[in-house]
């Protein structure tokens, strides 16, 4: 299947769970009312069971998880930049200004990043929950509470200022998740434990409870989603939105790509088809026909060299008989044609 067709098939589910739930508000079965409820369960309990189920399961991470993390940072700085400076060339109202830093340089990777990386990447999963709180989460939490002090007028010390939000921020539990399953990854579990039969039972459970927990995000995401989308909502502010979604759609996503070569990061793809670094030099892969000419050769140097392996060279042995049985066909052929 082309890249292309793969991803649409991969993507498809989600948008038409999102539009299921734009129908369903429709024909009245769910109602604004509900987002807040959805949320509050998918935030609360079924997205931080999916990132502690992730992180215990996910396979040794790599120290390199560092750089897309900078690529990450460096990406919402050049278009937090960019908003800055057109919002203030707009002459933006503070408050507008404001919304457009934040909407527009960060994600909502918590309602459409994970669904979109397990449908397109599940196996890189956890180490995309790494990325997203080191170089997504934090960063937002702690920039809206300073974009908030700064531009909505919110007190310093107050709950609605920057402590607040930093609190806040610190006791939410996908933050408290992600701590987890990262300790729980570094401290090593006594042996004596491991052979304990009601302790191995007892986790198999607690996995399995966070398991179909988990199970349970994407779908109430979507759904909300859908119940939640509102058109003309943006109507009044036409000019700030598409600063926004300029700003996120193609200013970060340049930079990021233009960070992730200048740092060496790339997916099989990049590595198999076009370059790779090696020591600090950027070689080019040339790619070789399989049939031809400097393939054949190969493929013929290859078969000698396998021929005259010693391993094969021992007498009495069934690999000598058969090896001189391989050589006596065209031996004979030979004799054949002389004759």
């Amino acid at each position: 299947m082309p890249l292309f067709a793969a991803i649409l098939a991969a993507l498809a589910p989600p948008f038409l769970l999102i539009v299921l739930g734009s129908a369903l508000k429709r024909v009245r079965v769910l109602h604004s009312a509900h987002v807040p409820i959805l949320n509050g369960l998918v935030v609360s309990v079924t997205l931080p069971a999916l990132v502690l189920h992730g992180l215990l399961h996910a396979p040794r991470l790599s120290p390199a998880l560092a750089l897309p993390v900078l690529a990450i940072l460096g990406a919402e700085a050049a278009a937090g930049l960019v908003a800055y400076g057109a919002g203030r060339a707009l002459r933006l109202p503070a408050g507008v200004l404001g919304a457009v830093l934040l909407v527009g340089v960060f994600g909502n990777t918590g309602f459409i990043g994970y669904p979109m990386t397990l449908a397109l990447y599940p196996k890189q999963f956890p180490a995309a929950i790494l990325m997203d709180q080191f170089g997504m989460n934090i960063p937002m939490y702690l920039s809206a509470a300073l974009l908030g002090a700064q531009f909505g007028g919110g007190k310093g010390t107050g709950e609605g200022g920057r402590r607040g939000a930093i609190l806040r921020f610190g006791r939410s539990p996908l933050f408290l998740s992600a701590v987890l399953g990262i300790a729980l990854r570094l401290v090593p579990v006594p042996p004596a434990l491991v052979g304990v039969p009601w302790l191995r039972a007892l986790g198999e459970v607690v996995g399995r409870c966070l398991e179909y927990l988990g199970q349970g995000t994407i779908p109430i995401i979507l759904l909300a989603l859908g119940i939640a989308l509102r058109p003309g909502a943006a109507g009044g502010r036409a000019g700030a939105a598409a600063l926004a979604c300029g700003c996120k759609l193609l200013v970060g996503p340049l930079a990021m790509w233009g960070l992730c070569h200048a740092l060496g990061i790339g997916g099989d793809g990049v590595r198999a088809g076009g370059s790779e670094r090696h020591g600090g030099r950027l070689h080019r892969r040339r790619r070789l026909r399989l049939d031809g000419p400097v393939c054949r050769h190969r493929a013929a140097a290859a078969g000698r060299a396998a021929v005259r392996n010693p391993a094969l060279e021992v007498p009495g042995s069934s690999a000598y008989s058969s090896n001189r049985a391989t050589r006596a066909v065209p031996a004979k052929q030979s004799a054949s044609r002389t004759a």
